[in-house]
């Protein structure tokens, strides 16, 4: 659900103060998409925090916490150990790294092919156990090349080889199945990436014909440590890539003996990831994915779920039908009156911190910030009153939200910022698919309220707090702010 805009110019970078990296210190995001947006590559050493592989019951392996873990702590930075445009492309790197020109790395082999496969069980991985406990904290860490004939026969006699096919060849296709489930896809430069969700179809469009070099684009990398943290609906961690590292820190506390989880797709809830087979493609059952009340409704909450997540298209539909002649006013009260309706009624009815409450509760607010312009000519008082709502609705919104924020909630925000109202991310994912029907391509809206903008000092202690959960340093806001072009001032 990411993107990518490519800039090799070093005079555009976003971000024109770093921090300084040493070999002593672990690169700074900042300096980490620094480095993306130049094209250039750090050689960067791995920090593993307070984990330790371990068997986790009906998931095959994970990493659990050897001590008491705070909020925001650094869990994970880990190069990549290949980087590519696609699966096929990073299965083809990963086959000449394990067994290319150079010979057979027998301990890369062994890795790799204890890596669980796109479709199957994860329960069927090698259990921690089969391996020497001494070695245990070392799985799935990068070794050193291991060219031993003994080692390297004794690796390649895990991998059985077809008649007619080489060794190379069949590491190949397993390798492909593996990358489906392991790999992470997502922006060497995640500001950019937003920055570019952050623009209307028409702005997107221009600067794709203006510069198709800006096309975005997204990547996949393998990480081999962090393969091991397993999905959750309810994640304990959130993951950033930025460049070819991936970076895991701890979205709140977290207790010795607990497994470390993060989302695999954190903009979209558990219903959505169920419609979509993402569970099943994973290998994943919906009792190992951790509590998603979504997932435990019957047909009538589910009814009610889809009429939730519909009643913001409902009302941008009616915004869209304004034309020459009308009372506009009247029609944008008249729309706010019924999404407020469609809200109370799935609260009534619905968990009210569901993810699905965040687009409708925020386009709220917005049609709410826009009564408070219109009435503003006639009724200062009214106006006011009708402002200080707004920012309340857009509170709550939040503050009745999930209780870990992600890219989900930072977007948002910005198009709050933006006075624009836009699809929820799982319509635009269905909207840019490649195999998108006519109709879901036509989903992706975007309706520009000038006059219900919402100022950056308002939402100042929101907007940190998002942008600390998304890249782990709250202070990328103003580069961010910039690079959307929003005024922090």
């Amino acid at each position: 659900l990411t993107w990518i805009t490519h800039n090799k110019k070093t005079k555009n970078s976003l971000l024109p103060q770093m921090s300084v990296f040493t070999s002593d210190t672990p690169p700074s995001v900042a300096r980490l998409i620094a480095a993306a947006q130049r094209n250039e590559t750090l050689d960067v050493e791995p920090v593993y925090g307070s984990c330790r592989a371990s068997n986790i019951e009906g998931k095959g392996r994970g990493l659990v916490a050897t001590s008491k873990i705070e909020a925001n702590e650094l869990l994970l930075l880990e190069p990549a150990l290949a980087v590519a445009e696609d699966y096929g492309s990073l299965a083809e790197k990963l086959a000449v790294l394990a067994a290319g020109p150079e010979g057979v790395d027998a301990t890369l082999v062994e890795q790799l092919l204890s890596l669980s496969r796109s479709g199957e069980d994860p329960s069927s991985v090698p259990s921690i156990e089969d391996l020497d406990q001494d070695k245990a904290d070392l799985t799935l860490r990068r070794q050193p090349p291991n060219r031993d004939e003994e080692a390297v026969a004794k690796a390649k006699s895990l991998l059985p080889v077809e008649e007619g096919s080489s060794f190379e060849e069949s590491l190949k296709r397993r390798l492909m199945t593996a990358v489906k489930a392991n790999a992470f896809r997502s922006s060497p430069d995640p500001l950019t990436a937003l920055a570019w969700q952050a623009l209307s179809p028409n702005e997107q469009t221009a600067l794709r014909e203006r510069d198709p070099s800006r096309m975005p684009a997204s990547v996949v990398g393998l990480f081999l440590r962090a393969s091991l943290i397993n999905h959750s609906e309810s994640p304990n961690a959130l993951w950033l890539m930025a460049g070819s590292v991936l970076l895991v820190r701890a979205a709140r506390e977290i207790n010795v003996g607990e497994e470390v989880v993060m989302s695999y797709w954190p903009d979209i809830d558990a219903a959505d990831a169920a419609s979509l087979g993402l569970y099943e493609s994973f290998g994943m059952s919906q009792s190992t994915v951790g509590p998603a009340p979504e997932l435990e409704f019957d047909e009538s909450s589910k009814a009610k779920l889809l009429a939730l997540k519909a009643s913001t298209k409902t009302a941008v539909t009616k915004l869209s039908g304004i034309g020459a002649g009308s009372d506009i006013q009247a029609i944008f009260d008249e729309t706010a009156a019924e999404l407020g309706t469609r809200i109370q009624e799935a609260q009534n009815d619905l968990p009210k911190d569901l993810p699905a409450f965040i687009e409708p509760r925020i386009m709220q607010a917005q049609l709410t910030m826009l009564q408070a312009a219109f009435m503003k000519a006639k009724d200062k008082d009214r106006s006011d009153k009708l402002q200080k709502l707004a920012l309340l609705r857009m509170r709550n919104a939040l503050s009745n939200g999930p209780t870990i924020w992600g890219k989900r909630v930072l977007l948002r925000l910005i198009f709050v910022l933006k006075g624009m109202l836009r699809p929820s991310p799982i319509e635009m994912l269905r909207c840019h698919a490649p195999e998108a029907t006519e109709e879901e391509q036509q989903g992706d809206y975007c309706i520009n309220l000038k006059q219900a903008i919402f100022e950056v000092q308002d939402l100042q202690e929101e907007l940190e707090r998002a942008v600390q959960s998304v890249f782990g340093d709250e202070a990328l806001l103003p580069a961010l702010l910039s690079k959307c072009g929003i005024a922090s001032e």
